[in-house]
């Protein structure tokens, strides 16, 4: 049970770099300091157990859940005096943790063998990362904006 998770996040880091001349510093440096963290947490994504090591793919859900758990809470420590940013870490923080309740509630499922709760667990996973694309969609276009 391999489950591959991908935030595309780290893209945002070099679109903001492009277009955020214009744009006042302050603007910039709230954008570039929210970037850090989700690339950050993409990077940890990738550093999670493989496979091949867990066949049932239990530690991969636990090791996810806490690098979402972990970018959740490094978004809230950033400091944001604009509104809509604010808004839209608000929005990526609560994404985060319902990927680290799915994926810590898939887990242990899995180590039940609860289909059913396997099943639920599932589409709730499903449904929260397909949060994330518009929200990073969202957080670049405001960063990207003058």
């Amino acid at each position: 049970m391999r489950y591959q998770f991908v935030l595309s996040g780290a893209v945002m880091g070099a679109a903001l770099l492009l277009g955020a001349t214009a744009c006042g510093q302050k603007k910039i440096s709230e954008c570039n300091a929210l970037i850090e963290v989700i690339n950050k947490g993409v990077e940890s994504l990738g550093k999670s157990p493989k496979a091949g090591a867990d066949p049932s793919g239990t530690a991969e859900l636990k090791s996810m859940a806490d690098s979402m758990d972990k970018v959740a809470a490094d978004a809230a420590k950033v400091e944001l005096t604009l509104p809509e940013l604010k808004k839209y870490s608000a929005d990526y923080q609560t994404m985060a943790k319902d990927v680290a309740k799915a994926a810590r509630d898939m887990a242990a499922a899995a180590d039940a063998k609860d289909l059913a709760k396997i099943n639920a667990a599932q589409g709730a996973l499903d449904k929260a990362v397909k949060q994330e694309d518009p929200l990073v969609d969202q957080i670049n276009k405001f960063c990207q904006a003058p």
